[in-house]
């Protein structure tokens, strides 16, 4: 996407695992919660203003997000939000503790040597943990390949669509909108004929598509699984 300074953002690093900064670690990199948290004002928007997705109203699934504090998400900013609610998604850090003060049996008190090589040090922390600890996640992403563009891509696409706009503008916004991620985002796909595919979105069926996509990922936000 191109920035406010003209240049353009890389966002395949969205799409890696795992964060860490500031001596905090989170599942994937910040922006995929900005994105779900994106989906789930849509979800909520919808819910509050009665639009219909395939027919049926979307129901938020409140219990799942009690901890999320939905009544700020549609007043306050992503950032402000998050400055309250990242607990919920910050993994809990390693620390050094003496044996008399290990709360239960889910800890592991350890005794590292500072003269020790970090790097031997991980692979013998690894070791020394198989099979001893399990990741438990209050609030997982689900097992879904989408990419953060793609996600991003079809948001846009549905708010187009739902505010009257036709398939072929969208169509045509998207193409030169995201030209500049396409290579990333079609991963050099083919054509029948064995050419390399240069349009995002070829034809107006292809919005369809997206807006379908869109409006599952809507519902399954207001669920609680994302993306």
């Amino acid at each position: 996407m191109k920035t406010s300074k003209g240049g353009y953002t890389d966002y395949s690093y969205f799409d890696s695992s795992k964060r860490t900064k500031g001596g905090e670690t989170i599942g994937r990199n910040i922006q995929w919660y900005r994105m779900w948290w994106t989906y789930l004002r849509l979800a909520l928007e919808c819910e509050q203003k009665g639009i219909l997705i395939d027919g049926e109203k979307v129901k938020m699934d409140r219990r799942h997000y009690r901890q999320w504090n939905l009544n700020t998400i549609l007043e306050n900013s992503f950032d402000d939000w998050w400055k309250e609610n990242k607990r919920l998604f910050v993994h809990p850090p390693v620390k050094t503790v003496s044996a008399s003060n290990v709360p239960d049996d889910d800890h592991i008190v350890l005794m590292v040597p500072k003269t020790r090589d970090k790097t031997d040090l991980l692979k013998e922390l690894d070791e020394l943990l198989e099979g001893k600890t399990k990741s438990v996640v209050r609030f997982p992403f689900s097992d879904s390949k989408a990419t953060y563009l793609r996600c991003h891509m079809q948001y846009n696409i549905f708010v187009k669509a739902t505010n009257g706009q036709k398939r072929e503008q969208i169509r045509q916004w998207v193409n030169e909108t995201y030209r500049p991620m396409r290579t990333y985002m079609l991963q050099n796909k083919l054509d029948n004929e064995g050419n390399r595919i240069e349009e995002i979105i070829s034809a107006e069926n292809g919005v369809t598509n997206n807006i379908r996509y869109a409006k599952k990922r809507i519902v399954s936000t207001s669920r609680g699984v994302f993306p």
